[in-house]
């Protein structure tokens, strides 16, 4: 299969190959405050290091608490076989990370980025079986009309190959008509404009602020994690420190 330019972009994030000449398109000043994590501690911090760029340590698990912050959002959706499913179904009984993206994606801090920490998820998920037994991951396209569930499934393929198991842990979805996809959107809040070219023709892109959604086993969502915070050992930690909250075991 050959790169797309989300792939390549996100190649260019992961590897530093260079950022795409479009690496602003997306309206990153539309971030508010409450798409920041909601970890309600201090201890996280960022460390600059200038051999190897920027490095977060993550709070410890359990020392924090992360508020509900608003019930999540069922919907129908199809899965890469084309099988008509309902996303709370796929999520199953675990802890869920969502995306919204679109396959056609080039801007480097926008879906390559969402994709490229659910890759290194899905790594921390293959070594650590706490996390594996207990989280599910969902990319689910908000371009229904390009992004089919054949489209998806090669997507997916190229990222997955060579993860043991990542079928189970990672799903790729996508809607069939933008008519089951707006509440979906709507629910979450993440907001999608597509983007029109002077004689008002769609051009394939797409303008929205990246968002990445935590919901807990009883469908809550409890972090949403954004451009400037989405760091895979956040991620972590923040699913542990839910998994101790379920035991009754926070610090």
């Amino acid at each position: 299969m050959a790169l797309g330019p989300c792939v390549a972009a996100l190649l260019a994030a992961v590897y530093g190959l260079g950022a795409s000449p479009g690496a602003d398109a997306h309206d990153i000043s539309r971030h508010r405050a409450q798409d920041k994590p909601r970890t309600g501690v201090t201890e996280a911090r960022i460390v600059i290091d200038e051999s190897d760029g920027t490095r977060f340590e993550a709070p410890r698990p359990g020392t924090y608490r992360l508020p509900v912050i608003k019930r999540g959002v069922d919907g129908d959706v199809l899965d890469t076989d084309g099988r008509r499913r309902r996303i709370f179904d796929v999520i199953g009984d675990r802890i869920a990370l969502v995306s919204f993206i679109y396959t056609r994606c080039s801007d480097a801090r926008g879906c390559p980025l969402a994709v490229t920490v659910f890759f290194e998820v899905v790594n921390m998920m293959a070594a650590d079986p706490d996390l594996a037994r207990n989280m599910r991951l969902l990319s689910l396209s908000f371009d229904p009309n390009h992004d089919t569930p054949s489209v998806m499934a090669d997507y997916s393929g190229y990222l997955s190959r060579g993860e043991a198991g990542s079928a189970r842990l990672w799903e790729f979805l996508t809607t069939a008509s933008q008519e089951e996809l707006g509440p979906i959107l709507d629910g979450y809040g993440q907001y999608v404009v597509a983007e029109r070219d002077d004689t008002g023709q769609p051009t394939g892109a797409f303008s929205h602020v990246l968002k990445v959604f935590l919901l807990d086993r009883a469908r809550r969502v409890r972090n949403i994690y954004s451009t400037s915070f989405l760091y895979p050992q956040l991620i972590a930690s923040d699913v542990k420190t839910l998994l101790l909250e379920e035991a009754g075991e926070e610090n």
